[in-house]
């Protein structure tokens, strides 16, 4: 959910203060008369990001590393430019432990912010791609939709940084060099770090220094263990402790896995620990690598672990192993385990005390949320249990039906119009969860869906690849109120184009699924500026006229208008929205009516020549059928309106229309149409001669953009400037 910054009553000029004299800081000024005032605004910037995962709470030694490190980042022979730092190491030596603990220790020195991607190198889904990279790095410093285009998205990444504030990156888990070359930032003081299991040696020619993380020494290792267990501990039973370390072999994830079975169990001797780990388990898995084998360690030490949790426990993690997602809440292991919700927290909460699960903190509306402690964990427990008779597909179908279940409650709560043209019901499939997701409101619904898009987005893919494309389509279609949150319009039209396919291989699906989940993918077209859109809307329309489905092929015409009207082209827009306003008047769909005047009324303010007149009636009429019934969508009514009045000479009725239009979009959560009602507030002053008041509507703009669009940022910040 995103909360919008600012104030919540837009600052108007009608009351009878007076300011004279003096300076006034600040985005807002109400006043009539203004003398011999020295006005200044402060042009508010986001924060900068700080997206590194918290430091290790356990650590000890790595101090010759650090101090490597920072004389590789810090030193007089350091790159002049962006600073590349590759870090490598065995699975569990601990290179993300490393690489944060650093980065953490110079936040200072990165006013720009500390971003972070996971790369997913050792992950089921992974690796990423750079083009998505590039997407979540650019939201993070510049709101607003990213090009689609992958050359252009690095060409935009390194503009935007070019003059930032020195920031760091760490780019984790990276499994290719190409990948990281593209995100690697332009402009100076910048600081990058890649970990890998591997060195990616192609990054010498970027100038990167490698580090490989080597094991803790067995001094170090001690230090850990005596840390988390208890020095009197050690002490009572030192040859046992001293084959303890050596049976780590220096990995930090071992030794935290050791710990915590210390931790867990105080009567436990270490004697006896050791003797599970050198053969006593009893999950011992005859297919287990041999120890010199690179992983042997890591799967003993796992091994060890398995033997003391309770066996309902053990399978739980076993199921999770094997599902795409990214991090595991209560309800989500409920579902695939099935199991009560006291259950799956027990499970959860074992599994995070034994260091095989990483606790990462409460959610409101997920609560505690964890994922696996690194990504060789998920790799080694396949391992463990590849002999284990399961049926894949029956785990990621409770997976999807625990899915599509909340994400179906979230549409019919958060926009029950779309969630009833086509009723999605998950009873109707498998694998229905005993204990759904409830969602207490439309902002909590989009909340969840908010919070949970990254492994929805997983099970879609991971359901294509599977073939439950009877999942695939539901699960896209009920997520469209985060679509239309989001508006993440390169991971809209991928999945989207995976759905229109998968649509063809589910028989229970027909025309009328295919229809509707084609316009959506048009609109994610249209947001990303695709000429693919007009074909996409083109192919809806026909398919809504052979099945005689006439409101349909209103709509079809409508986003047709729509789309030409986006791309400035008035002339080719009218004929289009007339028509769907016709079809709509016919059948009585006011709404819609209304909704196509608001672009008539456009339509005609763009036509050559312009017709502010007839403009204003589009604008009057939605309004008037618009207000109780949509709030959003009236409030855009009336902005238009407030304009036209503006540019017909009523400036008066104009900006109070404005003023009133901005008010209800920040009531209804909408901060990028709130900005734009005061940006045309500070169009107006400032051709008024009012610059004062100008650049104060200006700074309230901007502050709520700067949440939003980047690109609309860049704008107002410019007519600030120009004013100042």
């Amino acid at each position: 959910m995103n909360h919008v910054p600012g104030p919540r009553t837009i600052q108007t000029t009608e009351s009878r203060n007076s300011i004279s004299g003096g300076i006034v800081h600040g985005p807002a000024v109400q006043a009539n008369t203004i003398t011999g005032l020295t006005f200044t605004t402060a042009i508010p910037e986001p924060p900068p990001p700080r997206q590194l995962p918290p430091p290790p709470v356990w650590w000890v030694d790595r101090d010759p590393d650090l101090t490597l490190l920072q004389r590789r980042a810090l030193g007089p022979d350091a790159a002049p430019g962006t600073r590349l730092i590759a870090l490598h190491g065995l699975p569990g030596s601990g290179t993300t432990a490393l690489a944060t603990r650093f980065l953490h220790e110079l936040h200072h020195l990165h006013p720009g912010g500390q971003l972070y991607v996971d790369m997913r190198g050792g992950e089921t889904d992974g690796p990423i791609p750079a083009r998505r990279a590039l997407g979540y790095l650019l939201r993070s410093v510049r709101p607003g939709p990213p090009p689609v285009d992958a050359q252009e998205r690095a060409s935009w990444w390194r503009s935007v940084t070019a003059a930032r504030a020195p920031m760091c990156l760490l780019l984790d888990n990276a499994a290719d060099a190409v990948d990281v070359r593209a995100c690697l930032p332009a402009g100076s003081g910048h600081l990058v770090l890649v970990t890998s299991r591997s060195p990616l040696v192609e990054l010498g020619a970027d100038g990167a220094c490698f580090h490989q993380v080597g094991p803790l020494p067995p001094d170090a290792a001690r230090r850990y263990l005596a840390v988390r267990a208890g020095e009197e501990r050690l002490r009572g039973e030192p040859r046992a402790a001293g084959q303890l370390v050596d049976l780590a072999a220096g990995l930090p994830a071992a030794l935290s896995l050791t710990a915590a079975q210390l931790t867990l169990h105080p009567q436990r001797t270490l004697s006896g620990l050791v003797q599970e780990l050198t053969g006593g388990s009893q999950r011992h898995v005859p297919s287990r690598p041999a120890h010199h084998r690179p992983g042997a360690t890591m799967t003993t030490h796992l091994d060890a672990a398995y033997a003391g949790l309770a066996p309902d426990t053990a399978w739980a993690y076993d199921d999770l192993s094997r599902l795409p997602v990214h991090d595991f809440d209560a309800t989500l292991v409920a579902a695939v385990c099935k199991a009560s919700p006291e259950d799956a927290t027990r499970h959860l909460t074992a599994l995070a005390a034994t260091s095989l699960l990483e606790n990462l903190g409460s959610h409101e509306l997920r609560g505690t949320v964890y994922r696996f402690a690194s990504p060789e964990f998920r790799e080694l427990v396949l391992e463990l249990t590849r002999e284990r008779e399961t049926d894949g597909d029956d785990l990621l179908g409770r997976a999807l039906g625990w899915a599509l279940a909340a994400a179906a409650a979230a549409d019919a709560q958060a926009t029950d119009s779309h969630y009833r043209t086509l009723n999605i019901n998950p009873g109707d499939l498998p694998h229905h969860p005993h204990h759904p997701v409830r969602h207490a409101d439309p902002e909590a619904a989009i909340e969840w869906l908010t919070a949970q898009s990254e492994n929805l987005l997983a099970l879609v893919r991971a359901a294509y690849h599977n073939d439950l494309h009877n999942y695939v389509w539901r699960l896209v279609y009920s997520m469209w109120p985060w679509w239309r949150a989001a508006g993440r319009s390169d991971e809209w039209i991928e999945v989207h184009a995976l759905t229109l396919v998968s649509l063809g291989h589910d028989h229970s699906a027909g025309e009328l699924e295919e229809r509707h989940l084609l316009n959506t993918y048009g609109l994610g077209l249209r947001l990303a500026d695709d000429p693919i859109a007009l074909r996409t809307f083109t192919r809806v329309r026909e398919m809504a006229s052979l099945a005689g489905d006439a409101l349909a092929e209103g709509q079809a015409l409508y986003e047709l208008g729509a789309t030409h009207l986006q791309r400035g082209d008035a002339v080719e827009a009218a004929p289009f929205l007339q028509r769907a306003r016709t079809i709509r008047a016919e059948h009585g769909y006011t709404r819609g009516v209304a909704l196509a005047d608001i672009l008539l009324g456009q339509t005609a303010l763009r036509m050559p020549p312009a017709d502010t007149a007839q403009a204003l009636r589009w604008f009057r009429d939605a309004r008037t059928a618009l207000e109780g019934v949509d709030a959003h969508d009236a409030a855009r009514a009336l902005a238009w309106q407030g304009r036209t009045q503006i540019q017909t000479g009523d400036l008066q009725g104009g900006e109070s229309a404005l003023r009133t239009a901005a008010q209800e979009f920040l009531d209804c959560h909408a901060p990028r149409k709130a900005a734009q009602a005061l940006e045309w507030l500070g169009n107006a002053a400032e051709d008024g001669g009012r610059p004062a008041e100008a650049q104060a509507l200006y700074s309230q703009a901007l502050s709520l953009y700067l949440t939003v669009n980047g690109a609309d940022a860049d704008r107002v910040r410019d007519r600030l400037a120009h004013l100042a």
